[in-house]
C-alpha cells in the first residue's frame, strides 16, 4: 500500500433534529447530497487519503441508489456504522487494521460526514502536521463571551482561552487505534477526547468558521448561501 493516509469520514446520522425523514448526510446540498460533498473534499485534496465511511446499514441501499442517480463514482469504502459515534469509528479502524497489515507511518484523520464545507488547504495541513504532533484536532477561537457554571453560578472566562473544536482530526494511526482500545465512556464527545483520555496529549490547529456542521434545517440554507456567495469556492 503506497498511500499512508487514511480519513474515517463518520455519516450514521438520521435526519431528526432535521425534522427531515431523510438522512441528513443525504439531503441535497446545491445539487448533490451533502456526503459526496464531504467525500470529494478528502478525495481530490493533495493528500489522497483512503476514504472509508462509517454508514448506518440500514441507508446504504439508499446511498448505493444515490450514487447510482448522481453517477458518483469517487473511490470509498463503507463500513457499517455503529449505536454511537464512538462505535462507529472504531467499526472504521477494525477495518482498517484488518484490511492494511502496515500501518506504521500512517496517519487518520476523521471527519463528519455534515461538515461538506471543510477547505483542503486544512486537510493537507492536517496531515502534514500530525507527522510531527501525532495527534491534532482543529479550532476556532470563540467570537462570543463565555461563561462557565461552577455549581450555582455561572463564571466569566477569558474566550481568547476557549477553543471550539471541530473536525478533522488527525492522528497517528497507532495512536487512535490503541485509544480506541478502551471501553465507550459518555463523555466521549470526539476522537480527541478519546485519544486525551488515553494520555496522548491534543495540539489545535486553525479551523475555519466556515466549516459548520450540518444539523438544524437553518444550518442547510446557510451552507447553500456561501456556496453560492461570490466570495466562497468550493476548492474541489
Amino acid at each position: 500500500m503506497l498511500n499512508n493516509n487514511f480519513v474515517i469520514i463518520v455519516g450514521g446520522g438520521s435526519g431528526t433534529r432535521m425534522q427531515s425523514t431523510t438522512p441528513k448526510q443525504f439531503l441535497d446540498l446545491c445539487g448533490q447530497p451533502i456526503l459526496m460533498h464531504t467525500i470529494q473534499a478528502f478525495a481530490t485534496c493533495q493528500s489522497k487519503p483512503i476514504v472509508v465511511v462509517a454508514l448506518n446499514h440500514s441507508f446504504k441501499a439508499q446511498w448505493l441508489e444515490l450514487c447510482n442517480q448522481h453517477l458518483f463514482d469517487t473511490s470509498h469504502i463503507v463500513v457499517n456504522a455503529g449505536q454511537t459515534r464512538f462505535h462507529s469509528v472504531l467499526n472504521a479502524l477494525t477495518y482498517i487494521k484488518e484490511n492494511f497489515l502496515n500501518l506504521d507511518h500512517t496517519y487518520i484523520a476523521v471527519h463528519d460526514g455534515v461538515r461538506p464545507l471543510i477547505d483542503q488547504a486544512i486537510i493537507d495541513s492536517g496531515y502534514r502536521e500530525v507527522i510531527t504532533h501525532q495527534a491534532l484536532a482543529t479550532a476556532i477561537t470563540s467570537k462570543d463571551s463565555v461563561r462557565i457554571r461552577q455549581k450555582d453560578t455561572y463564571k466569566s472566562v477569558d474566550r481568547d482561552n476557549v477553543f471550539l473544536i471541530q473536525t478533522p482530526q488527525f492522528f497517528s494511526a497507532n495512536i487512535i487505534i490503541n485509544a480506541y482500545r478502551q471501553p465507550y465512556n459518555k463523555l466521549f464527545t470526539d476522537d480527541a477526547s478519546v485519544v486525551e483520555k488515553a494520555g496522548y496529549p491534543i495540539q489545535l490547529i486553525n479551523g475555519d468558521t466556515r466549516n459548520i456542521k450540518i444539523t438544524f434545517a437553518q444550518d442547510l440554507i446557510f451552507a447553500e448561501a456561501l456556496i453560492k456567495s461570490s466570495n466562497f469556492k468550493l476548492k474541489r
